[in-house]
């Protein structure tokens, strides 16, 4: 979809839905998203509003977000069952693999969905495109999803697919010289983590793609009041009750993923870095890392600050922030029902991971 394209016109004087966007945003807000959102999420009864036990009996009735379209072709595929360690079980890798001799680059991607939702189909289509146009293989971790699997599964069974990649080499046909992670949201907030574990286990990243990340969410503690006083950050302050992704839905993860007692949550969300990466004990030698930020999102000023961190501590960051996006526009990528403003994030991240990777010294 081409940004000179004409959006959707919502008809004038068509009734308002009971989820639809504040007059107050509807002059920066971005009009794809304006006549997406009020078409097809405005009406919808959103996850956060009923039990994880009655959205999984229909997702697709609660999100307009999935399906997203498959994708392009790519040379081969294949899901591959890893072990992992904490706990002890099995998870399944997509390996995306494209034409050609090899060793291959590599990228590990973990999906979005709050550790509570989300698999190998969610950001398949990305997948599929980075593979492509990158020249890369692409490996997606469908890691562990709570409540089954809570904090911090998720966390350690991507690690174990980062340490089992690397360990093998001939089997993938890999470089092991010239890995890199990314993820979005939930993915991001990982990513995040897993870069300072990659440091300290002497992994040297190519990149870190860290996208729309939720890297401080000590605002959502539910027994604190959401005030100036209490979170410094100024898009949750702005955006906290947005239709599309509000604080309560941070706060409906966070129930499935931490647990639902507000001290356990309190004492995981304050003490524990690998919950909250802005408290990381050192950002010093990390990997090169590229944070993308949505300006309609209440994570986006998290995310900017854990990119100023980063820089602060002398590593190597850029960042982007796309204008008029809510938090998960890099999903809205298909051809009938997407956002200008997604495929430019597909040429973005396609661009960055192929110089990554392919760039001499890669810097």
């Amino acid at each position: 979809m081409s940004t000179t394209q004409t959006a959707i016109v919502i008809e004038e004087g068509s009734q308002k839905s009971r989820l639809s966007i504040p007059k107050r945003l509807l002059g920066d807000v971005d009009p794809e998203w304006v006549n997406l959102w009020e078409r097809h999420g405005s009406s919808m009864v959103k996850a956060d509003e009923l039990s994880l036990e009655e959205f999984r009996k229909d997702p697709a009735a609660y999100s307009f977000t999935f399906p997203t379209c498959s994708g392009p072709p790519v040379f081969h595929i294949e899901d591959i069952e890893i072990p992992v360690s904490r706990p002890a079980g099995n998870i399944v890798i997509r390996v995306y693999t494209p034409e050609g001799p090899g060793p291959f680059p590599v990228h590990l991607n973990f999906h979005g969905g709050g550790w509570v939702l989300g698999n190998l189909n969610s950001e398949a289509t990305w997948c599929r495109k980075m593979c492509n146009k990158a020249q890369i293989k692409v490996v997606d971790v469908d890691y562990r999803l709570a409540p089954e699997f809570p904090y911090p599964t998720s966390i350690y069974d991507s690690w174990d697919a980062v340490n089992w990649t690397i360990a093998n080499v001939p089997r993938l046909n890999i470089d092991p010289m010239s890995v890199s992670i990314g993820g979005l949201s939930a993915g991001g907030q990982m990513t995040a983590v897993l870069g300072h574990f990659a440091r300290d286990a002497g992994i040297d990243l190519k990149l870190q793609l860290i996208i729309v990340p939720a890297t401080d969410m000590r605002y959502c503690l539910r027994k604190r009041e959401l005030n100036e006083t209490t979170c410094p950050y100024e898009s949750v302050l702005l955006y906290h009750d947005v239709p599309w992704g509000p604080l309560g839905r941070e706060q409906w993860f966070l129930k499935y993923w931490l647990g639902d007692d507000d001290d356990l949550q309190e004492k995981i969300l304050t003490k524990e870095w690998i919950c909250t990466p802005v408290l990381a004990p050192s950002f010093k030698n990390l990997g090169r890392a590229h944070i993308i930020t949505a300006e309609f999102d209440l994570e986006r000023d998290e995310g900017e600050f854990y990119g100023f961190l980063m820089q602060n501590a002398g590593n190597h960051v850029t960042m982007k922030r796309y204008p008029g996006m809510p938090h998960a526009f890099a999903h809205y990528n298909h051809p009938k029902r997407g956002l200008s403003q997604s495929f430019v994030h597909i040429e973005d991240t396609s661009r960055l991971l192929r110089e990554v990777h392919f760039r001499k010294g890669g810097q």
